[in-house]
């Protein structure tokens, strides 16, 4: 997966004195919208309408994410509840690609619930699926649970999808989690009763 980090416009406010444009942010141009049913619930009790499986593995187009001079369809974003369905124990590599998309670049902090994982790379620029995976530390690299995105930059992440069940992927500047910048994964049950710990949700 190829996930760019960005921050976005909003809605857009007009009265008779001012304008205003909330601030949204956003994982592939999905900004995360909760749902009515919490996922967890609707996925234990399979009960379909409160969130789709298609978030996307990549960005909706490319360009210079990092660019001081981008165009103003790259400050939109789309409002949605959309979920990646993993299968049990499968490998994952996911590249955090932060933008300065309104001109607003940072050094996010990512979290993922229910996992650690494996730091194999960071650079700054555009991330170059040729030349940089090349430089991917796979010898040692550093078990993390939260990663810092850099400001104009990326990062790489490896794990294996072992722990069935929700999970919460987000922004740690809470601010950015409270505007969309997360996403949740549902990682599948094994086909063993060891291999499978979905539990039934709190009531």
């Amino acid at each position: 997966m190829y996930i760019a980090v960005e921050m976005n416009n909003g809605s857009v406010t007009e009265t008779s004195n001012d304008v205003t444009v909330s601030l949204l942010a956003s994982l592939n141009n999905i900004s995360w919208v909760n749902p009515t049913t919490d996922v967890l619930l609707a996925y234990y009790r399979n009960i379909s309408g409160f969130y789709a499986s298609d978030f996307p593995d990549f960005p909706p187009y490319f360009y210079d994410f990092v660019s001081d001079d981008l165009p103003d369809n790259t400050e939109l974003t789309l409002k949605a509840t959309k979920v990646k369905v993993l299968e049990y124990n499968e490998d994952v590599e996911i590249v955090f690609q932060g933008t300065n998309t309104i001109n607003a670049s940072e050094n996010h902090p990512m979290h993922l619930h229910g996992y650690s994982f494996y730091l194999v790379g960071s650079g700054f620029g555009n991330f170059d699926n040729v030349r940089d995976p090349q430089s991917y530390n796979l010898v040692d690299p550093p078990k993390m649970t939260t990663i810092s995105v850099p400001m104009k930059g990326w990062a790489a992440i490896r794990f294996k999808a072992s722990n069935p069940g929700v999970w919460l992927w987000h922004c740690h500047l809470d601010r950015h989690l409270s505007w969309g910048m997360c996403f949740v994964m549902i990682v599948k049950d094994g086909g063993t009763p060891k291999t499978t710990s979905m539990r039934e949700p709190p009531p």
